[in-house]
């Protein structure tokens, strides 16, 4: 079919800048208002596939690539997520490049991930969530006392950072994904990879960790030992944690005797929060090498192109949490760009609920202070998870 004949994606309203609101609505009901629809995004125009069907074709089309270096000009904004990537030629990220690179920091980044590791560091994880569970009593912020410092802290000690670094992670983090302003966003790209540049530098406050690891590889420059660590970080404990308070909240939504026990119980609870609440509820971007018939929807040649994981794993509407319908998501991606941390992320939380859950069977949801979320179309997480913890202990 000809570029003319194809259909114009109508134009929706979705939550572009950060913000303490609830994203889920608006990305569901652009999914529901056509199977593709465009965004208005910093002054230019930004395409979203939503129909799981057409999802999974475009996750796998070439001609939708990730490459940084196709990035329109006007999308290079100071601030922006996308446009605090490094340039191409400083160095690429595994989720933004393409062929002969893609495939190289993969495989390096591959190293880090095997099956020995994940299940080495589920001892590790064990011992964290544990020693953060014991210090909590009455009623608690979960965000701040568990569900951000468990992912954090594993990151961190993967990284080879001492525990006196942690804060200084999380509060760059936090400004670069959640807030409103683009210079505190600007700055807090420069405070991050800042710092990683000096301990690249001088590896002499490290520990033994995936730092000095990257920095003892030859092969691997420095540039990409700091573009590589900051993204590890970002991704390392931010989704994780989102995806943790999430699985958490639903279980504490329902009376003790129906939240998960078992660990093929937990196993699906956290499958369907995945489906349910992504952590990130759009992917990260790609753009079009040529027009593209997606459904009999034009995707013209150099159209950044989101895809809307958010509505996707909720075709054709299935809202509810039903952790035993076995429903399909594509929260961790598909194709050639799937998650290479999916099994890490999956460990984390259920070794997250497998503490949490039985350490405090009573625990309940607080009836004074309100769930609190923040997001924007990439990002979405509870900011405040208040929780009130029964005194009645797990009996070891």
């Amino acid at each position: 079919m000809r570029a003319e004949e194809l259909l114009d994606a109508p134009h929706v309203d979705v939550p572009t800048v950060p913000a303490p609101v609830d994203c889920m609505p608006s990305l569901v009901a652009a999914g529901r208002t056509a199977p593709v629809v465009k965004v208005d995004y910093y002054g230019g125009t930004a395409w979203a596939v939503c129909d799981m069907d057409l999802v999974r074709t475009a996750l796998t089309d070439r001609r939708l690539s990730k490459d940084i270096e196709l990035t329109p000009e006007w999308m290079r904004v100071p601030g922006v997520m996308l446009g605090s990537q490094p340039r191409a030629d400083v160095a690429r990220t595994m989720v933004m490049s393409e062929g002969p690179a893609h495939a190289r920091i993969r495989r390096l980044h591959a190293r880090i991930f095997t099956p020995r590791n994940t299940e080495e560091w589920g001892a590790r994880l064990v011992t964290l969530a544990e020693t953060l569970l014991a210090e909590l009593t009455g009623e608690v912020n979960l965000v701040e006392h568990y569900t951000y410092p468990l992912p954090l802290g594993f990151i961190c000690e993967m990284l080879g950072l001492p525990a006196e670094l942690h804060p200084v992670m999380r509060r760059a983090t936090d400004d670069i994904i959640y807030s409103p302003d683009q210079a505190v966003r600007t700055a807090g790209v420069g405070a991050l990879a800042g710092a990683v540049a000096g301990w690249a530098a001088d590896p002499g406050p490290l520990r033994d960790g995936l730092i000095t690891g990257l920095i003892a590889d030859e092969s691997i420059t420095l540039d990409e030992v700091v573009t590589w660590t900051v993204g590890l970080v970002m991704a390392g404990y931010e989704s994780t944690a989102s995806l943790i308070a999430a699985a958490i909240l639903e279980a504490l939504r329902r009376p003790p005797d129906r939240r998960p026990r078992t660990e093929a119980e937990i196993d699906r609870w956290i499958e369907e929060t995945l489906r349910v609440h992504p952590p990130f509820p759009h992917a990260t971007w790609r753009f079009a090498t040529e027009d593209v018939d997606l459904g009999g929807y034009l995707i013209p040649r150099g159209a950044p192109v989101q895809i809307n994981v958010a509505a996707a794993n909720r075709c054709p509407h299935a809202d509810d949490f039903d952790p035993d319908a076995a429903r399909d998501h594509i929260s961790f991606g598909l194709g050639h760009h799937y998650c290479l941390g999916a099994p890490l992320a999956r460990l984390e939380a259920r070794v997250a609920l497998s503490a949490f859950l039985p350490r405090f069977p009573h625990a309940r949801l607080s009836g004074t202070t309100e769930v609190r979320w923040e997001s924007e179309w990439m990002t979405r997480r509870i900011s405040v998870l208040p929780v009130v913890l029964d005194d009645e202990r797990y009996d070891r």
